[in-house]
């Protein structure tokens, strides 16, 4: 009887150890799930931990575990799921102009795709603004930073900025002495007054609508550009400061609605604000 009584202990603490082996442990369990299967579980803990502690959650074996945050800890490592990886960044490449504004980028490359379920590539090119000094021929006035109160105001954080193309301005320069006609005065809120607080906002684009890229005025309105918009003295408001509305707020998200393209719309981020536009060719959009 006592032999007996040894033999079934010693079978128990075998069986136990195997648990405690296996707990936690998708390579130790042998499992791995496609999909989500919430019966590809492994109890975290070991058998006399899970007596003496009724609230030890399992961890899971299966794909869904990767949207639910709760993975064993070598499930990725057992179940060939690979998180996407890349290169360093490339040095930035030579300024685009070699006077003026211009743009520079650089890029890195996948060394190892994602699979089944990882993490996904990140952004492989990367594009700033720069200026190019060496073809410069004369001395050219540069665009200067605006630090005024107005522009760090939220008031303009839910407005939406109506924008037409930047060849509406009226700060273009023409060879002709004529006056232009300015499409603005179709505008029920178009007012004749006159100031000269102008300024130019840049923006990133974080959002914008196909029906944008299919317009040649509107092409630049991409996800990830950097555009110019003036706010001129015809689109000022004196009830708001005497700036333009939807003008942003630096580092904030807003909305911008071309009114001209139908369609054509989406969200970028005020990064800053000059006396004149610093965008090649001047500036992209105008504020309505």
């Amino acid at each position: 009887m006592l032999k007996m009584n040894l033999v079934m202990m010693m079978a128990a603490m075998t069986m136990l150890a195997r648990q405690s082996m296996s707990a936690g442990s998708c390579q130790a369990s042998r499992k791995c799930c496609d999909g989500k299967d919430t019966d590809c579980s492994v109890q975290q803990g070991s058998l006399p931990s899970l007596v003496l502690d009724l609230s030890d959650e399992p961890c899971y074996c299966d794909h869904g575990c990767l949207e639910m945050g709760d993975c064993c800890q070598d499930f990725k490592q057992f179940c060939g799921v690979f998180d996407c990886e890349v290169s360093a960044w490339s040095a930035w490449t030579e300024c685009s102009s070699s006077c003026g504004s211009g743009t520079s980028t650089r890029s890195r490359t996948v060394t190892r795709p994602e699979s089944n379920g990882g993490v996904s590539c990140p952004d492989l090119h990367q594009e700033k603004f720069c200026r190019g000094e060496g073809g410069c021929t004369r001395r050219k006035e540069e665009p200067r930073l605006i630090t005024h109160k107005k522009h760090g105001s939220s008031s303009a954080l839910r407005e939406t900025a109506m924008i037409l193309p930047g060849k509406y301005s009226q700060l273009t320069e023409v060879e002709e002495e004529e006056e232009k006609y300015d499409v603005r005065q179709n505008l029920k809120t178009f007012k004749e007054e006159e100031n000269d607080d102008q300024y130019c906002v840049v923006f990133k684009v974080e959002k914008a609508m196909k029906n944008c890229r299919h317009n040649k005025e509107t092409e630049k309105l991409v996800r990830g550009a950097q555009v110019c918009v003036s706010c001129e003295s015809k689109a000022t408001r004196p009830h708001l400061g005497d700036r333009c509305s939807g003008h942003g707020v630096e580092n904030k998200t807003t909305r911008f609605k071309n009114i001209i393209t139908p369609g054509c719309h989406g969200r970028w981020t005020k990064t800053a604000v000059y006396d004149k536009c610093p965008c090649q060719g001047g500036q992209d959009f105008i504020f309505v």
